[in-house]
């Protein structure tokens, strides 16, 4: 009886092991099959989309060559974004692995006049990551994925780090996945995104001894403001940074002060807030500074970085007229830029009619309070 149990547990074993051999090996020809693409980029031109995947090679079967990582961009051209991967697909011969695109670009066009509702679909499910980053290409996202950026570096690879740094600066603010969708299901819709632009530059000492003689980088001061129906605006470095203070913690940056003689504080941290009352039409904006001036001054003769009362009075002045005037733009443009509405929704859902009326933001009025703590 006992050899019986024995001889049984050793057929279950040897099942066992087989079964992760086998497993093994079907993963390894899988591995063999399959492209891991690390960045993705749309355009759309003449009713058609153009689906670029950005895809890591072995050290030595790239097209760029000599330290770091290999790669080559494949595209295709389709009625819509899964009949274009299926062409890739087939073409090359490739299942591709979305899991580790690390972002996705999208050409102006694309904004413009693509059916963003069908990125949406496609990206919910789970051939990509919810951390993911999106961006917007000043011209087309076939340009950012071809930038020779540094030799043997891959384009999307390089971009992220650009976009994603180790603090939350003052100046453009990535989104991922995960918010773009959740912004996507407010009720104005309103979604923002990197503006990246590629601009010439000197080659790296590398990129020279592989006989380059261009290279690229990458220019992100810019914001691009768009819902379910396309791009409503872009807003310009000195809008992003308003912006950023009114909807974004941050921990680093240097804001310019302007009015008299100009000076500079270097952004510590912020943190900003939004109030909404419906009795008063109005909206607050609460924002918490801590602040260096980044210049020392004298005062009574010894040297501080402290702000005089009246630099600090021009600096509460200065953010107060930056998001009165980013408002304004907003309201030109006929675009919620600071998304409004949904916070009044929130608070007020009954009065959905009234809110969501076409002059409705019009007749709010934009109240800023600063409050500055020197450090």
């Amino acid at each position: 009886m006992k050899k019986i149990f024995v001889s049984k547990w050793f057929l279950i074993l040897i099942v066992c092991v087989g079964l992760v051999v086998f497993n093994a090996l079907v993963c390894n020809v899988s591995v063999v099959n399959r492209n891991i693409v690390v960045g993705i980029g749309l355009d759309y031109e003449n009713n058609e989309y153009t689906l670029y995947t950005q895809v890591v090679l072995p050290k030595n079967g790239g097209v760029a060559s000599g330290g770091g990582n290999n790669y080559i961009t494949l595209k295709a051209n389709a009625q819509n974004i899964d009949l274009a991967v299926d062409k890739l697909e087939k073409e090359q011969g490739v299942i591709l692995s979305f899991a580790q695109a690390a972002i996705l670009i999208l050409g102006k066009s694309m904004v413009q006049n693509g059916d963003l509702k069908l990125v949406d679909t496609f990206f919910m499910d789970d051939r990509v990551h919810d951390n993911m980053l999106i961006a917007m290409a000043e011209e087309k996202a076939e340009d950012v994925l071809n930038a020779s950026v540094a030799a043997g570096e891959v384009a999307s690879l390089q971009l992220v780090r650009q976009l994603r740094p180790t603090k939350s600066p003052l100046g453009v603010s990535a989104i991922s996945l995960q918010e773009y969708v959740r912004n996507s299901k407010n009720k104005n819709k309103i979604n923002y995104m990197p503006v990246v632009k590629v601009e010439k530059t000197e080659p790296s000492t590398d990129q020279a001894k592989e006989n380059e003689n261009e290279a690229n980088k990458f220019i992100i001061n810019t914001t691009a403001i768009a819902d379910e129906n396309g791009l409503k605006c872009v807003l310009d470095e000195e809008q992003t940074q308003s912006y950023n203070l009114a909807k974004k913690k941050m921990q680093d940056g240097v804001l310019k002060v302007d009015g008299g003689d100009i000076f500079s504080v270097h952004i510590i941290s912020s943190n900003a807030n939004m109030d909404y009352d419906l009795d008063k039409m109005e909206c607050k904006i609460k924002i918490k500074l801590k602040t260096i001036r980044t210049e020392s001054r004298q005062e009574n003769g010894k040297v501080t970085f402290n702000m005089s009362e009246e630099e600090l009075a021009r600096l509460i002045s200065s953010i107060d007229n930056r998001l009165q005037s980013l408002f304004a733009f907003g309201e030109s443009n006929n675009t919620d830029i600071l998304n409004m509405r949904d916070g009044f929704y929130k608070k007020n859902p009954k009065q959905k009619e009234q809110i969501m009326a076409n002059d409705f933001t019009s007749r709010i009025k934009l109240v800023v309070e600063v409050k500055v703590t020197q450090v």
